[in-house]
C-alpha cells in the first residue's frame, strides 16, 4: 500500500488546473466588471478619469514588473483603464467598451470549454 503513488503523482497533467480555474474567473468577473464600470463612468465622467487612471497606472505598473506571468494581464488592465479614462473625452466610449468586456467574458468561456475538455479527455 505504502508504494502506490499519489493521485498527483500518478496525474501529472492536472497540477495546474486551479491556476487555469483562476484565470477563468478572473477573465469572466473581470469583463462582467469592466461593463458595469463603462456605463458608470458613462454617466459620470468624473469618475472615468478617477477610476481609470487608476486601472490604467496599475495596469502599468503590472508590465513593469519584468515578470511573464503578468504582461498579458497587465496589458488587458492597461487598455481597460485607458478606455475608462477616455469616457469624460468621448461620450459614445460605450460602443468601444462593451466589445472589450464582451470579449474578456467571452474569453472566460472558451478557456473554460477548453479546460472541461482537457479534463474529460484526462479522465
Amino acid at each position: 500500500m505504502n508504494n502506490e503513488p499519489e493521485w498527483r503523482d500518478a496525474n501529472p497533467s492536472i497540477e495546474n488546473l486551479p491556476n487555469k480555474g483562476k484565470v477563468i474567473i478572473q477573465l469572466i468577473f473581470g469583463g462582467i466588471a469592466f461593463c458595469i464600470l463603462a456605463v458608470v463612468c458613462m454617466i459620470r465622467p468624473p469618475l472615468g478619469i478617477g477610476i481609470g487612471g487608476f486601472i490604467f497606472i496599475f495596469g502599468l505598473m503590472m508590465l513593469l514588473r519584468k515578470r511573464h506571468l503578468f504582461y498579458a494581464r497587465g496589458l488587458i488592465v492597461a487598455i481597460a483603464g485607458f478606455l475608462l479614462m477616455l469616457s469624460i473625452v468621448i461620450k459614445h466610449i460605450i460602443i468601444i467598451s462593451f466589445p472589450f468586456g464582451v470579449g474578456l467574458i467571452i474569453a472566460g468561456i472558451v478557456k473554460a470549454v477548453n479546460l472541461a475538455w482537457d479534463v474529460q479527455k484526462r479522465v
